[in-house]
């Protein structure tokens, strides 16, 4: 008897302190739009979009690179292989959002085309992560690009 006591006794100190849920809503970043917009700006072959996507202090890394700067960013980095790049595709590993900050990580492929003929099918990973800006804007903080060895 004394143990159903005290197994009464538990279960109502544990349910007296249970806390009730709260439905705090936080802004989602729009993730999928964000990777449309760098996906639209890569095949479309356009320069200015893609270097809008960045902050004027945004740091990209990859194999070969390491660009601080949107300036530097579209000098070394967008200008010599925006017009290579069609038909980005980009395969989501994970993303995540909260209220001011959003990241992705995933892989990539893009044909490389000459003369109407799929020369090659450059591919590697890739994590971008965002933040928005003060007028509701979001903009690329940080991107680490790694290639791997091309598909044919």
């Amino acid at each position: 008897m004394k143990k159903i006591l005290f197994s009464f006794f538990i279960t109502a100190v544990v349910l007296s302190c249970k806390q009730p849920a709260t439905n705090t809503s936080m802004a989602k970043a729009p993730v999928d739009s964000l990777m449309k917009a760098w996906a639209d700006g890569w095949s479309g072959h356009d320069s200015a979009a893609v270097m809008h996507l960045f902050t004027a202090d945004a740091l990209l890394m990859d194999d070969n690179l390491i660009a601080a700067g949107a300036e530097r960013i579209a000098a070394k980095w967008i200008s010599p292989n925006i017009r290579v790049v069609n038909n980005f595709k980009a395969t989501g590993l994970q993303q995540w959002s909260a209220g001011d900050r959003a990241g992705y990580s995933g892989k990539y492929e893009f044909d490389v085309i000459v003369k109407d003929s799929v020369v090659a099918k450059p591919a590697g990973a890739f994590t971008i992560n965002w933040i928005k800006g003060d007028k509701g804007d979001w903009k690329i903080t940080t991107a680490a690009i790694h290639s791997f060895m091309e598909k044919k």
